[in-house]
């Protein structure tokens, strides 16, 4: 075997499992990015805020709880008992005064007159008010009786209960319940710990297959090194260049490339002398990819957004691909194609119009725009007191999809110039 073939079949050996390598950690970069945005976004419908600190149906529990502890330990104080004793006591004698006038008053027709005639007889009305002290002390104690508590309690929540089934909404709960099934998880189980940790743990995953891509796209640049001087192998290292680039494009425009999350991590403020706590309390939650911005964009049905979705897609994905493409076509092809002007302009010359890397520009300044505004309103929330203690926190950051879009717009520019050299390597030995 020649040496020039013994060669190409060790650029073979390295190059194709490395290929298959870069597939596979891209469908795994893809679909754990599809799978944590999913849990993401689960994690966000059962906690955003709307269903937390501003829902009726989540302060039911709450304040069921404050009214059992607080009519359960309530007592009166000394001075609270001899004041409400003294009011009560006023109260019942200002109701006997004014229903002996009224009776006094009233003497029209015969039964009125009857009546009045009976109660001067037979009811001595300072007899009663004299009694009154005794009257709303038994009234008082009779009311703080343990029994006459609970009694108090049960008409309470039953009153608060009413109150939350009128507002209850059963669509919010289907919702729940189908979140809870869908992970196999119980109501009664910590759904958002449950829930945190399996992002977490993806999000890992995602960002290690991630540095795995970089590393094959950093080892297929070392190649060229290597074969930059054995101009048999030129075309056939940059053949799976072209893929390479292709595979990393693709799971860049795939996968979430930045993921907006504002949230309170915990909310605890005092009530009625009861501790009343929120957690997790999710604000806004965005993660999103490149195709499906472009998707969201198209479906507005506005032509403003329209044209941006498809000026997006036009530049930044549909080009980008042509433009690999057409570097294949040229290099392989035939002198007819090569002449082309089309294939030679997506070639050489579509560069300058790719949105690429405007894209990845564009997006780090939303990151650091949103990011920016976002801590500035968060800092607001954050509160510390004797009554209350606010912990609000954004997490917005950069996903795996955008590493990856620049690694491409990066490994592209390098495999442009890679190409002009191979060509006018080719020009020259052709003169």
């Amino acid at each position: 075997m020649s040496q020039s073939k013994t060669r190409k079949l060790l650029l073979f050996l390295v190059t194709t499992p490395l290929l298959a390598l870069a597939m596979y950690f891209a469908y795994g970069v893809y679909h754990d990015s599809i799978k944590r945005s999913e849990i993401k976004d689960d994690f966000s419908t059962l906690n955003y805020i709307n269903k937390g600190m501003l829902s009726v149906t989540a302060w039911k529990g709450t304040l069921i709880n404050i009214i059992e502890n607080q009519i359960g330990n309530f007592e009166l104080t000394k001075s609270q008992d001899s004041l409400l004793h003294l009011q009560l006591t006023e109260m019942i004698r200002s109701l006997v005064d004014q229903a002996d006038r009224t009776i006094q008053a009233d003497d029209e027709g015969f039964k009125k007159t009857i009546r009045k005639w009976a109660v001067n007889t037979f009811v001595n009305s300072e007899e009663i008010k004299a009694g009154a002290p005794q009257f709303s002390r038994r009234i008082i104690d009779e009311v703080m009786k343990e029994k006459n508590k609970e009694r108090m309690k049960t008409l309470a929540i039953s009153k608060l209960t009413e109150f939350a089934d009128d507002t209850y909404d059963l669509q919010d709960s289907l919702e729940i319940k189908n979140i809870h099934g869908k992970y196999n998880i119980s109501l009664d189980e910590d759904i958002n710990t449950i829930l945190l940790t399996q992002a977490k743990e993806l999000e890992i995953k995602n960002y290690r297959e991630t540095f795995w891509i970089l590393g094959i796209v950093a080892l297929f640049l070392l190649l060229w090194f290597f074969v930059f001087k054995y101009i048999e192998l030129q075309k056939s290292l940059f053949f799976v260049s072209v893929l390479l680039a292709l595979i990393v494009l693709s799971v860049g425009l795939t996968s979430a490339m930045i993921e907006i999350d504002a949230r309170i991590n915990s909310l605890d403020f005092v009530l009625l002398g009861e501790h009343v706590i929120f957690k997790d309390q999710v604000i806004f939650y965005q993660s999103k990819s490149i195709l499906q911005l472009v998707s969201i964009l198209l479906k507005t049905g506005k032509i403003d957004s329209i044209l941006v979705g498809a000026l997006v897609l036009a530049f930044s994905v549909i080009l980008p691909i042509a433009k690999l493409l057409s570097t294949q076509v040229y290099l392989f092809g035939k002198r007819t194609w090569q002449t082309n002007k089309v294939i030679y302009w997506l070639a050489f010359k579509s560069g300058k119009w790719s949105m690429a890397d405007v894209m990845v520009v564009a997006i780090f300044m939303a990151y650091v725009g949103f990011n920016g505004i976002l801590e500035d309103q968060m800092e607001y929330l954050n509160v510390e007191s004797d009554s209350m203690n606010s912990i609000a926190t954004n997490n917005t950051s950069l996903q795996p999809g955008y590493i990856l879009f620049i690694t491409y717009v990066l490994y592209g520019l390098i495999l442009a110039a890679i190409l002009k050299s191979i060509v006018n390597k080719q020009k020259k030995r052709a003169v």
